[in-house]
């Protein structure tokens, strides 16, 4: 009986969940959502592989419940309650109900404002900032449900991170020599004490991320910033014997000239990080401080009509700088970091690496924690900048634009830099980096007078990585990443959809392999000659712009080239419904 009951609940918030929306809008307490249907029958095609189950289904229904509470016109109380039941269960067994996010925030005198709960926060790139992952460097125009999935359910929105604290932020204007000056701060705890080896009784300490951000404008012309943040372990709430100190400084000042037709922008900014561990063994026992810097120097040139941007600069990051709220990565590449679908592979014998799906299709394998050392890296997806603008070790120059016709038939964007190493690693030789990436957007209906839906998207990406010396010391990796996608609308709102993508990497490089520091001890040496494709066709009806039914076919595989790794082939049918208001 009390599993019907839970399902009637779950059948009448997902189908009232629109009126709900609407009819309380207005009111003191009101409420939005999502509701998700997901299937998928994962397959493999590898006739060796006698062990693994030739077929796997899953999949799940979810609603997540947003309720507003507004008592005061300044104040709101914000909670999201996510009601989910996977595929296998009977009529409601198995359901989970979760508080998914919590928060309340108001203004005090009209003045100051505060949020106490689920934050999501983002600075600049080199204090805190959540760079998009590998293989995302460029967005298209078309709606993407696998990159929905990801970003939603790893709490990835514009560039934040979601951290669990307070913040809190206020503003003056001036009427003689500043124009406004704005204040940010906030204190959060990433991670709490908790006990990691219950033999020993050993627990870690809780972590805190504590900053501020102060931007002022000082004339029409001239903006100043200055951040701050820092990570910090409490060595008093646990029992491991070190703990983590890392704050990160930044200062910066925007030049804008804005005529009729266009703005030109520059900016300069630098800092510096300092990190150390402190240990409870010795008294006041502090390790070597280690410090370092960064720069850098833009200028942009941007078109009012939005036609036509450009974009180039200088960047030197030291090796010793480290920023763990900008250099944390969504995806940690270590071995214990496996993909859902089929983990194990050849008679589950070798653990499955990372592949390109999972990277697209996989929330599993996202990280939502800072991290207070260098996360590991796969250096065929990203070799160049593989902690994003805030990599240590890298100078050079980069270029980048992007062009609009102003009939919106073409829309090209490119990215293309050269770095190399400031200090070579484990040899006095340094690596060069050299990127190349690409995208165009082509809209099909006007160039061919279409009264329907009509486009085609693509990108090319090229990183090569290179190094002289002796034999040892040559590193010579290519990387090239290939994607396709044609949207046509066939019918009303029915859409065809047929996507391509291929990864290839060729040559060889070394993994740097560190301490529980973060410290290079030691070097592993890569021959790669890996290609991985992944093709998806599929159908979709847009109900409207939030509400649609997803049909897709997927065939993926890894090619090795190598007699310790067979090859991987696998096919996926995909089904989603989805609804957000």
């Amino acid at each position: 009986m009390m599993k019907n009951y839970r399902l009637l609940l779950l059948l009448t918030l997902y189908i009232n969940l629109p009126n709900l929306y609407f009819s309380q809008k207005n009111d003191k307490i009101w409420m939005d959502g999502q509701g998700r249907s997901f299937f998928s029958s994962d397959a493999k095609i590898n006739e060796e592989d006698t062990i693994s189950a030739s077929n796997i289904s899953s999949g799940y229904n979810l609603i997540d419940l947003n309720t507003h509470i507004n008592p005061f016109k300044t104040i709101e109380i914000f909670g999201q309650v996510r009601i989910k039941n996977e595929f296998g269960s009977f009529f409601g067994s198995g359901t989970q109900i979760d508080v998914r996010q919590l928060r309340a925030s108001g203004i005090i005198k009209n003045k100051v404002k505060f949020s106490v709960g689920d934050l999501f926060l983002k600075q600049n790139k080199f204090t805190l900032y959540n760079y998009n992952e590998e293989l995302n460097l460029f967005e298209n125009n078309f709606n993407n449900s696998y990159k929905e999935i990801v970003d939603y359910e790893n709490f990835y929105f514009e560039n934040r991170w979601r951290l669990q604290g307070i913040q809190t932020n206020f503003s003056y204007k001036f009427d003689r020599f500043i124009r406004t000056l704005e204040f940010d701060f906030f204190t959060t705890r990433p991670r709490g004490s908790s006990q990691i080896n219950s033999g020993s009784n050993t627990f870690i300490s809780d972590m805190l991320i504590s900053g501020g951000s102060m931007v002022s404008k000082l004339n029409k012309s001239f903006n100043a910033e200055l951040n701050y943040v820092l990570l910090k372990e409490l060595p008093a709430t646990g029992t491991v014997e070190r703990a983590i100190r890392n704050p990160v400084y930044q200062i910066g000042i925007n030049y804008n000239n804005k005529s009729e037709s266009s703005i030109i922008n520059h900016k300069l900014q630098a800092g510096f990080s300092e990190r150390n561990w402190s240990y409870k063994s010795v008294e006041d026992s502090t390790s070597e401080l280690k410090q370092g810097m960064f720069t850098e120097f833009s200028s942009s040139y941007f078109k009012i009509d939005s036609t036509f941007s450009l974009n180039f600069g200088y960047r030197y990051v030291d090796p010793n700088f480290r920023s763990s709220g900008a250099q944390t990565r969504r995806i940690d590449m270590n071995e214990t970091n496996v993909g859902t679908i089929y983990s194990l592979y050849s008679n589950n014998y070798l653990i499955r690496p990372i592949s390109v799906f999972d990277i697209v299709t996989d929330p599993n394998i996202y990280n939502q924690n800072i991290s207070g050392t260098l996360m590991s890296f796969n250096p065929i997806f990203s070799n160049a900048l593989p902690y994003g603008d805030a990599s240590p070790n890298r100078q050079g120059i980069f270029l980048d634009g992007n062009y609009n016709s102003k009939n919106k038939i073409f829309m090209i964007n490119f990215k293309s830099s050269y770095f190399n190493e400031v200090i070579g690693q484990g040899t006095n030789q340094k690596r060069n980096f050299l990127t190349f990436l690409h995208s165009s957007n082509i809209n099909l209906k006007e160039i061919f007078n279409h009264t329907k839906e009509f486009g085609l998207s693509f990108s090319t990406m090229n990183e090569i990585t290179s190094r002289e010396g002796d034999s040892l010391e040559i590193v010579n990796l290519n990387s090239q990443h290939f994607n396709l996608l044609i949207e046509k609308e066939i019918l009303n709102k029915l859409f065809l959809q047929l996507s391509l993508k291929r990864f290839e990497s060729t040559g060889n490089e070394y993994i740097n392999k560190r301490n529980e520091y973060g410290e290079i001890f030691t070097f592993q040496l890569l021959d790669l000659n890996r290609v991985d494709n992944l093709y998806c066709y599929g159908i979709k009806y847009k109900y409207r712009e939030n509400v649609y039914i997803n049909l897709q076919y997927n065939l993926w595989n890894s090619n090795f080239n190598n007699l310790n790794y067979p090859d991987l082939n696998f096919q996926r049918f995909l089904f989603i419904f989805s609804v957000k208001l």
